[in-house]
């Protein structure tokens, strides 16, 4: 494992005290910011979603309240219980709307201490602790929450939560948050390659595994089941197959519905589409003998797979295993259509942590903040003028994505170069560096 990142050894000593300032500044900064007025299509929706399930439960919520609601249901328990709270204390409106912000944060803080707890269980404390206040207070994480009121935050720390409990080998319990969390937003599930390797690579056909699979596969219905069933509404198909497994198929038909709300070639994302013209394009439209939904999973299959050989290369080493989870969801963004400007926001707590163990992390980690941020912020200035999509050609729109573009290449260079390319042991260096003192000494 490579500690070489921003080590300073003990040069520098921090000190709980000097800690504490940091992060209650740092809190105080947060809290702050999520006064921010919000994103209005967004905000109004939950806002009147909390009232609605405040009022009168979950039982119709995605049926007769009239609602278009393709959002998961793990996300509207947060908003009813802040409906609750609400309706308890009278509070005002603009009082529930940052409540509705704060549960985002409040999961971003959980993330930075992960960052730290990770360093410091990694022997850099100070780093992590540096990385940690960087997340916590990256625009391109709070323009997502304490600004534009969305909740991507939520899942990638509980995808951070996934792979920590998979690296101490709590493969069941990380399963079942995993599954909570593509219950919270279905694109958690685009990390399903990671978690099904690092599940299956230990796995044997003995007793013991097969009894741990069949605990996971009861349990998880229980958690599915548990979390979907007060929401449930009966689908088209119910009548014909089972209850228990109407109740299972109407999951899968409200994310295909969501799908199908924006069939373009990117929604508002600056991604490779956005630099071909993809913007609003529907995605089924002819691109180079195909269209552009057939090339986004010809590039993701291939990104994954190159993903995949990060992993496999290094044998799930810590640091293989967050940045090919970070590979996998830049991947996702970058080649898959129909994504929006905040899809890869999660990818930067892993690039973020994997920046502890390789210090070249730090500029990728810089450019994806950057086209985040960015990518998020336009959207928002000009959603209060009435403009919700950008033109084809937008401009910054392209240069955001050729600014992307070059920090997907560097992701690459830097997945091949730490994890594929073939490196001399350290044998080898020293038995070279000696020849080479040698003949300098012949030479004079």
């Amino acid at each position: 494992m490579d500690h070489s990142s921003l080590r300073n050894e003990n040069r520098y000593r921090l000190t709980p005290a000097i800690a504490s300032l940091i992060i209650v500044f740092a809190i105080i900064i947060r809290l702050i910011t999520t006064l921010i007025r919000p994103y209005p299509i967004d905000m109004n929706g939950y806002v009147v979603w909390s009232n609605y399930l405040a009022q009168h439960g979950p039982a119709e919520f995605y049926g007769s309240s009239g609602f278009h609601v393709v959002y998961a249901p793990f996300y509207q328990y947060f908003l009813w219980l802040t409906g609750e709270l609400v309706q308890a204390f009278s509070l005002p409106l603009l009082t529930h709307v940052y409540l509705i912000k704060l549960w985002s944060v409040i999961f971003e803080l959980l993330g930075a201490f992960l960052i730290w707890t990770i360093g410091k269980k990694n022997k850099a404390p100070i780093e992590g602790f540096i990385l940690s206040i960087f997340y916590f207070l990256n625009p391109a994480i709070f323009i997502n929450s304490s600004v534009w009121g969305q909740f991507d935050s939520i899942t990638a720390t509980m995808l951070i939560g996934v792979i920590l409990l998979f690296i101490n080998k709590k493969n069941n319990l990380a399963v079942l948050l995993f599954l909570v969390s593509v219950l919270t937003k279905p694109q958690s599930a685009l990390l399903l390659p990671v978690v099904l390797y690092l599940y299956f690579k230990d796995f044997r056909l003995d007793r013991k595994s097969i009894l741990r699979g069949i605990i996971l596969l009861f349990s998880g219905l229980l958690v599915y089941y548990a979390i979907v069933i007060p929401f449930y509404i009966p689908t088209h198909l119910a009548g014909k197959i089972p209850r228990f497994l109407d109740q299972i198929y109407w999951l899968f038909d409200l994310y295909f519905t969501s799908v199908k709300d924006y069939p373009y070639g990117t929604a508002n994302a600056f991604n490779v589409w956005f630099l071909l013209g993809g913007q609003i394009q529907h995605d089924h439209l002819p691109f180079l003998g195909l269209n552009y939904m057939t090339w986004g999973m010809i590039l993701l299959i291939l990104g994954l797979i190159f993903s995949t050989v990060c992993l496999i290369k290094k044998k799930a080493s810590v640091h293989s295993i967050f940045y090919s989870s970070f590979l996998v969801l830049f991947t996702a963004f970058f080649f898959m259509t129909k994504m929006h400007e905040r899809y890869l926001l999660p990818a930067i707590i892993f690039i973020t942590i994997s920046a502890l163990f390789e210090k070249r992390h730090i500029i990728t980690l810089i450019l994806i903040s950057i086209c985040v941020y960015v990518n998020q912020l336009y959207l928002y200035m000009i959603s209060f003028d009435g403009v919700y999509w950008l033109s084809r050609w937008d401009t910054i729109g392209i240069i955001i994505s050729a600014v992307t573009l070059f920090a997907y290449i560097l992701a690459l260079y830097n997945g091949y170069t730490l994890f594929i390319k073939p490196q001399k042991s350290k044998e080898k260096r020293l038995k070279v560096n000696i020849r080479g003192e040698q003949n300098e000494l012949k030479n004079n």
